[in-house]
């Protein structure tokens, strides 16, 4: 149950074409390049709607973890700040990726944690 949750959650991300009308991305945050991003990054609505997207990615994310492996990555004292400059800081090595790719990697970083049992 646990590796169909994860294959299902994983195909709905990835699932939607990239799609472009006059050079915009209206497939979301995930399917736009780091070099693209570079272009709108320093706008500070730009940056908040990037932290809420890559935070509802990593209560996904955790949800299937939650599930499968009863652990779940303890994300509570992430700011924008953080999230964009780390995020950021990925980009910088490989800035044809998509944001996805680099919001992958950025969740692998705070620490597991035990889900605890319903009392």
């Amino acid at each position: 149950m646990g590796r169909c949750l994860s294959v299902l959650s994983l195909c709905g991300c990835l699932a939607a074409a990239p799609c472009r009308p006059e050079g915009a991305n209206v497939a979301g945050f995930g399917l736009m390049s780091w070099a693209d991003a570079a272009l709108v990054f320093d706008q500070r609505d730009y940056r908040l709607a990037f932290m809420t997207w890559t935070l509802g990615f990593a209560t996904g994310v955790d949800n299937v973890r939650i599930v499968r492996d009863r652990q779940f990555r303890d994300l509570s004292s992430l700011n924008v700040d953080l999230v964009v400059g780390s995020l950021w800081a990925i980009s910088a090595q490989y800035p044809t990726a998509f944001l996805l790719q680099g919001q992958s990697a950025f969740l692998e970083s705070p620490p597991l944690r035990a889900w605890p049992r319903p009392r």
